[in-house]
């Protein structure tokens, strides 16, 4: 009997256990550890179960919560020895260790046990690349808005202590391929970098303290770093004349005026001499030529665009249209206009060649103006707001002008009249033009005859 019962055990045993294990595995369902399914896939497929036949992975995997090791092959034993996780008390004989906790999340932190902790600024180093696409939109600004404060405080707060020549190098590169006013602009910015920053003008720092605070500044640049910059530009000649042919020029001009505003000293021309080239050797040949010229160094570039006189820009244009009449060649004439460089000035030309035309007062000069204004308003070399602007101070300087001009308003009708019909200018500037009678009585006896002056197409004299 005690057989039997033995034998039952055994059979019932081992069947009740895998029936509480199904139970617990039921009530536990693990939701965000696919790791766990298919460590426990596994060990199913390599029969990794205990001697009561029950899944040791998978009943692992279904605790939560359990800090254990769930691979099959462990022991058991607590991840990172107990000290892996939020919420462990760490390995054993942490409670006594000396080691400072530096996490001030951690309830053994102690702020008295910390040494004082010193943070330096590390600034990275820029490579030539870097510093070359930064510092170039920069001084195209102010190629444009011609703020140089503006630029210098930009350029001060980037990282190029140590590359500060390639900022000359940027900046003449840009400028070798622009117009003469543009170069201007470059000298005039070289000569403000190795000014002291509290000689420059600024209306931002209007404060007193600011202003004291400049005055101890150093300037953006060293002498040394505009010779450098100028020395790295005598190198490269071969590659600028690529695109500037006349590299070498332009390069010792730049280099005349920096000396001539002391940005840089002599020394200079002996470095680029140094280079032993022939390129080098003409620039620095005509950085000689240009020294020798004092009272001509300032106007190194000439007087170009905005910065001339309006007599001057007045008597260009003047000379442009005689010209004009003389050669016929209206592409000349216009290539003119684009090298004056003042776009904003252009009604002055319209007014010139209105008033040339009437005071001309012949057929051939009043049809080549009209057909210069015609290529000007295709080619958009002067504006439609221009051109109009010209016509109104003609209309309003019209008194004035028939003074010297008795019949005035007749050829400034015509003239009017052939620009509308090519379609120079519109209806409503053609209406605004002010017209007076040119009708004369011959004398008194002639009972109310009008004298006709012209063989006029455009009007009914009787």
């Amino acid at each position: 009997m005690e057989d039997v019962q033995t034998v039952v055990s055994a059979v019932v045993t081992p069947s009740l256990e895998a029936c509480h294990m199904q139970a617990k595995n039921r009530k536990r369902t693990r939701r965000d550890s696919h790791k766990a399914k298919e460590t426990a896939g596994f060990a199913v497929n390599h029969h990794a179960v205990n001697g009561n036949g029950v899944n040791l992975a998978a009943c692992r995997a279904n605790k939560i919560g359990d800090r254990k090791s769930r691979s099959v092959y462990g022991r058991g034993l607590p991840k990172k020895g107990g000290a892996g996780g939020k919420g462990t008390w760490g390995r054993l004989g942490d409670e006594i260790s000396n080691t400072i906790c530096l996490d001030d999340h951690d309830p053994n932190y102690d702020s008295e046990e910390q040494d004082e902790i010193t943070y330096k600024t590390l600034k990275p180093v820029w490579t030539d690349d870097e510093v070359e696409d930064t510092v170039t939109p920069i001084l195209r600004e102010y190629l444009e808005t011609t703020d140089a404060v503006e630029a210098i405080v930009a350029l001060s707060g980037l990282n190029i202590d140590g590359k500060k020549h390639l900022v000359i190098v940027c900046l003449l590169t840009t400028a070798m391929e622009m117009r003469n006013e543009f170069r201007e602009l470059a000298s005039e910015l070289i000569k403000a970098f190795v000014t002291p920053k509290y000689l420059l003008t600024d209306e931002r720092t209007a404060n007193w303290k600011e202003q004291a605070k400049r005055k101890f500044e150093s300037p953006f640049l060293t002498q040394q770093n505009v010779a450098d910059g100028l020395v790295s530009l005598g190198q490269a000649l071969l590659e600028l004349i690529v695109d500037t042919p006349d590299a070498t020029d332009v390069l010792g001009k730049f280099v005349a005026r920096a000396v001539a505003d002391k940005a840089t000293g002599m020394s200079v021309l002996h470095e680029i001499s140094a280079l032993d080239t022939a390129f080098a050797d003409e620039c620095v040949k005509e950085a000689r030529c240009c020294l020798t010229q004092q009272h001509k160094i300032k106007h190194i570039w000439g007087v170009v665009g905005a910065n001339q006189p309006l007599d001057v820009l007045k008597s260009k244009m003047t000379i442009l249209l005689k010209e004009y009449l003389s050669s016929g060649d209206s592409e000349e004439a216009m290539r003119c206009v684009r090298d004056l460089d003042v776009p904003h000035f252009s009604h002055e030309l319209v007014y010139e060649t209105v008033v040339m035309a009437i005071e001309d007062s012949t057929e051939r000069a009043s049809n080549m103006l009209v057909h210069l204004l015609k290529r000007f308003s295709d080619t958009t070399v002067v504006t439609v707001d221009q051109i109009t602007e010209g016509f109104n101070r003609v209309y309003t300087e019209m008194p004035d002008i028939a003074i010297d001009v008795p019949n005035a308003y007749f050829y400034l009708e015509r003239i009017v009249n052939k620009c509308y019909d090519l379609k120079v200018i519109d209806m409503k500037l053609k209406i605004k033009a002010p017209n007076r009678s040119r009708k004369r009585f011959v004398s008194e006896g002639d009972g109310g005859r009008l004298k006709n002056y012209f063989d006029d197409r455009y009007y009914d004299m009787v």
